[in-house]
Parts: C-alpha cells; sequence; structure tokens
C-alpha cells in the first residue's frame, strides 16, 4: 500500500489553533505578550522553512519557539511546538526524536486539551512508522474518541489506514466509509481523497477491480484538483496494482510510468526510481526485455541519485494526510 503521509501543511493549522485559543476559555480576546509573540514568530518561520524543505533550519526554528514558550510556561505552545518536531522528525526518518517529542507533548495534555486529539494523532503516525501497528490504533481510537469534531474524518482515515495495515479489511471499510462522510465538502477534498483512496484499496483485496478503480479515479481527480503532487502518484500507483491484479499489465505499465513521471518531476528519486523498477518487472513479463533493463537501469541510477540527494521534509501530500 503507498504511504498516506499527513503534509508539514498541517502545521498551519496547528498554529491557527494555537492563536485561536489564546488562554483557552473566555469569550473576550486575550492580549499575547512579547514573548508569546516572539514564539509566534519562531513558528510561523519553521512553517516556513519546512514547506521549502529546509528541514534543519525548520528544526532550529521550533527548537526557539519551544524554548522562547517554556521560558514563560505557555502549555498550550509547547504543546503545538512539541507536536510539530515530532512531525518534522517523523517526515524525515528519524524515530527516535519524534518519539521523544511527542511523548513530551501528550505528557503536558490531558484528553480534555484542546490538542490532546492531535498529538494522539501524531503518536499514532510514529508507532505505525516504527512497525507497531497494534499500539498506533490505540491511540488513533484516543484521537477519535477526543476529536471535538471539525477533523472526525481526518482521525477516521487513520484509524481505517491502520486497520488496513493490520489486515482488518472489513473493519477499515466500515470505518472508512464514516470518515467519507465526515470529508463530505469543499473544505475536506484531501481528506476525501484519501478516503476514497483507502476504500480502492480496500475494495481492490475484496476483488472489486472495478469499484476499486473507480474509487482511485475519483481520488486521482480531486488530488488533481488540488494539486497534491505525491498523492497524485500514490493514486497512480494503487491503479498500477489495481490493474495488474486484473491482468491487464499493458495498463499496469502505463500507470506506473505516468507515476514515475510525478514522482520524477517533484524530484522525488527515490520513489521515482522505485516505479521503474516495479515498471521494469512488468515489461519483462510483457516479454519487453530491452525495455525491462532500460527501466531498471534507470532505476539504480535514480536510487544512486536519491542517495546523493538533501534530505528534505516531503511535499504536501497530508492536508493528514498528511497526510493517512
Amino acid at each position: 500500500m503507498s504511504s498516506l503521509r499527513i503534509p508539514l501543511q498541517r502545521l498551519v493549522v496547528l498554529l491557527t489553533l494555537l492563536t485561536l485559543a489564546g488562554c483557552f476559555g473566555g469569550g473576550s480576546k486575550v492580549l499575547r505578550s512579547e514573548a508569546q509573540s516572539r514564539a509566534d514568530t519562531f513558528l510561523k518561520r519553521a512553517i516556513r522553512a519546512g514547506q521549502k524543505g529546509e528541514v534543519a533550519e525548520a528544526e532550529r526554528l521550533l527548537r526557539e519557539a519551544l524554548a522562547v514558550s517554556s521560558s514563560i510556561e505557555d502549555i498550550p505552545a509547547k504543546s503545538v511546538e512539541l507536536i510539530n518536531l515530532a512531525r518534522l522528525s517523523r517526515l524525515n526518518s528519524d524515530l527516535a526524536a519524534a518519539m521523544a517529542s511527542i511523548d513530551a507533548a501528550l505528557a503536558l495534555l490531558t484528553p480534555q486539551a484542546d490538542f490532546y486529539s492531535e498529538a494522539a494523532h501524531e503518536k499514532a503516525l510514529v508507532c505505525l512508522a516504527g512497525g507497531d501497528p497494534a499500539t498506533a490504533l490505540s491511540w488513533a481510537e484516543r484521537s477519535v474518541a477526543a476529536e471535538p469534531g471539525t477533523s472526525q474524518g481526518r482521525r477516521l482515515n487513520l484509524v481505517g489506514r491502520i486497520l488496513v495495515a493490520q489486515g482488518e479489511w472489513l473493519k477499515a471499510g466500515q470505518t472508512v466509509k464514516r470518515a467519507l462522510e465526515e470529508n463530505r465538502g469543499d473544505a475536506n477534498l484531501e481528506e476525501r481523497a484519501n478516503s476514497l483512496r483507502i476504500l480502492g484499496i480496500v475494495a481492490r483485496n475484496g476483488k472489486d477491480l472495478s469499484g476499486a478503480e473507480q474509487l482511485l479515479k475519483e481520488a486521482l481527480g480531486i488530488d488533481k484538483q488540488i494539486g497534491a503532487s505525491a498523492k497524485i502518484a500514490s493514486d497512480l500507483e494503487e491503479l498500477a496494482a489495481t490493474a495488474r491484479a486484473g491482468g491487464d499489465l499493458n495498463k499496469t505499465a502505463r500507470y506506473l510510468k505516468r507515476a514515475y513521471d510525478v514522482h520524477y518531476s517533484a524530484d522525488r528519486f527515490r520513489a521515482a526510481g522505485a516505479a521503474q523498477s516495479a515498471l521494469a518487472d512488468v515489461l519483462r513479463h510483457l516479454g519487453d526485455i530491452s525495455g525491462a533493463e532500460a527501466s531498471q537501469t534507470k532505476a539504480r541510477e535514480l536510487a544512486e541519485r536519491a542517495s546523493a540527494q538533501k534530505p528534505t521534509t516531503p511535499p504536501a501530500t497530508t492536508s493528514p494526510s498528511n497526510n493517512p
């Protein structure tokens, strides 16, 4: 199953929540101190750095924000900054750092706190990335239970994604159908596409290949509408898997070539190489040996380019999702 990652742009949502939260409660607007304003500025600059792929700078600015918030014991701000640090580390495969940051955030929050649902969601993602779907599911369910409603579809998508990872196909389908209902409307287009993609994968597992293709094409249309490059590639890869499950190798090859083009154009060389490697296998089965060898050579070249590539955060994929 293709990765359904949460985008770094979710940091913007957290920043908005922090601004709206103020001092938690009361109808009147609360004036923010100079220190709080400085922490907000660091957080905004961290978001911009992260969106540009400047990982080290994003982390430095988040830690500056955390230091300022810690100096005035601003618990809501600290929790937001720690969640963001966890997400940044997870997206760059530093799971030990991600776990440390998210555990520190959760230690500050009660289940009734404004950011608890988001923190539990991120904890689930860290556990899932670390190969512990059982613990991930527990945290995802806590996130659903604590969610006040505005992000319920996103929370349910993550539960569904974890259930798919566990092979709980029936439960996954039931959960993501609920998510799809929550994700109706223009404000939830990305999460709606996530729901459709997961449902397409579930349908394929249930041998409903035409249904899977229809769902995945609908997800692809939405992802194109919102310009989610990495998710467009994921949709194409899932369509390729669906075509292959149906024995249509020519269609499989076409989808893989399109996925490769999308990944390569976005400088995602490792993913582009994986698409070429998968294409090589399909071409061999089609009897196109020279084409298969050319694709495999290209895959090796891309793997080398990926190894030399400066680490960057993944491009925005999950308004999760990232995404699930």
